[in-house]
């Protein structure tokens, strides 16, 4: 749900090029420091958790407009090392198929990943003294507030504070396009200030509306991404129990 959907020629080409090094450099420490034996038994789950992800990234949830990334699941599964290189592959895809720009690829590689990486040593942590699937919700709920936090603050710095306000993203998908590009073509940071309490105005769900409205939204994706991700892992808990938590960090 911390996915960039925005299209490419709104970043500026600094943050987006600075977010491409770092995806690298994180990337190539990866492949140096991971047991490669390992890696290659995880290779077909890796597959497995990047085809969840990329479902989960691309079919919109019917009762919040938000998109679920089950990032701290794949971290789980696969470990933090192979669900990073796992979220890069998905993003990829994702800016074939129009859900963000090529040139998002790096800084959403590094905010869903970083969902991976503290989800999955949260987890490690909660669980040495309380249930698995408790563990999961916890290590879940915290690893999304970071990473939400990371892409509000991301978007807000390079786009303005109203684009990072959830959007309806499968639902007049050009429109949004279309207004994301005439926004930075005229974009000034006074006016973007002005308009905030105006887009929040527009915002409604259920009887809310407003900063109610949008602190709902974020509150329902985080609970539905959650026990979703705590269903998974309850789940690998019975079939697979192997597979949670392995004793190599790859």
């Amino acid at each position: 749900m911390s996915h960039i959907h925005m299209p490419d020629g709104i970043i500026p080409t600094l943050w987006w090029v600075l977010g491409y090094l770092l995806t690298f450099s994180i990337m190539f420490f990866i492949f140096k420091s991971m047991d490669q034996e390992e890696a290659r038994k995880k290779i077909p789950f890796t597959g497995i958790a990047a085809a969840i992800m990329l479902l989960g990234m691309s079919v919109p949830l019917v009762i919040v407009p938000v998109h679920l990334s089950l990032a701290v699941m794949t971290g789980i599964l696969i470990g933090p090392k192979l669900g990073f290189l796992a979220v890069f592959v998905v993003n990829i895809i994702l800016a074939f198929f129009g859900h963000g720009g090529i040139t998002i690829v790096g800084l959403n590689t590094l905010i869903i990943g970083s969902e991976v990486f503290i989800g999955y040593y949260l987890f490690k942590y909660f669980t040495q003294n309380i249930n698995k699937v408790v563990g999961t919700v916890m290590a879940t709920v915290l690893a999304l507030l970071v990473s939400t936090t990371l892409m509000v603050g991301v978007v807000g710095i390079t786009a303005g504070l109203t684009e990072a306000l959830p959007h309806h993203h499968d639902e007049e998908h050009l429109q949004e396009v279309q207004h994301l590009e005439e926004s930075y073509d005229d974009h000034d940071h006074q006016h973007n200030h002005g308009q905030l309490s105006e887009e929040v105005a527009k915002i409604e769900y259920f009887t809310f509306a407003g900063w109610k409205a949008v602190f709902l939204i974020l509150a329902m994706g985080i609970l539905l991404e959650s026990l979703g991700t705590a269903l998974i892992v309850k789940y690998f808990l019975k079939v697979r129990p192997d597979l949670i938590m392995p004793t190599k960090d790859i």
